[in-house]
């Protein structure tokens, strides 16, 4: 009697251990997203902003001579920002777009047959069938696979928010020069 007993608090913590690892990871997946999503945001008010004021812009850099040290510095300054724009955004999208983990494991967490391949009555049965020992198996795949969907979008996040450090600083360097120049 004390054995199952101890068995059955025993299912239940790791239940619950599981329910808030998924829980977490869940969110932190959720953050990758709204912080890429962020980041792509600012880049579109930068460029709407550049847009913006482009006349006084163009004004500046056709004051720069082209064979300077400025215009050369300038035009390498330019080209990585256009290099850390079109990387926020591969990158950024890549971060958003749907990742998956495929693992040898069916689940009945998250199904992957049509509900003409799999109905709603075979679904229900399978579920009434499960024993602590199928629901911890089920929640100890998802939270794997959840494990590996996050390093995937950490991954790719890091990659979105260096392309734009990296903008900033050739921004950066770029109104410095213009500065400079009108010196």
């Amino acid at each position: 009697m004390a054995d199952k007993k101890e068995n059955t608090n025993n299912n239940d913590l790791k239940q619950n251990f599981l329910s808030n690892a998924i829980t977490d990871i869940s969110a932190y997946i959720q953050l990758a997203d709204t912080k890429v999503s962020i980041v792509m945001a600012a880049v579109v008010a930068i460029l709407v902003g550049i847009v913006t004021c482009y006349e006084p812009i163009l004004k500046m850099i056709a004051d720069i001579k082209p064979c300077s040290w400025i215009g050369v510095l300038f035009a390498i300054s330019t080209l990585v920002m256009v290099v850390g724009i079109i990387s926020v955004f591969v990158f950024g999208i890549l971060t958003i777009k749907g990742h998956s983990c495929v693992i040898n494991y069916k689940s009945k967490w998250f199904l992957t047959k049509t509900t003409k391949e799999y109905s709603f009555e075979e679904f229900s049965k399978d579920i009434q069938k499960m024993d602590d020992k199928d629901i911890i198996e089920n929640m100890t795949a998802e939270l794997y696979k959840l494990n590996d969907i996050n390093r995937q979008k950490m991954k790719t996040m890091k990659w979105t928010i260096h392309s734009f450090s990296l903008l900033l600083i050739s921004m950066a360097v770029a109104a410095g020069l213009l500065v400079v120049n009108l010196l």
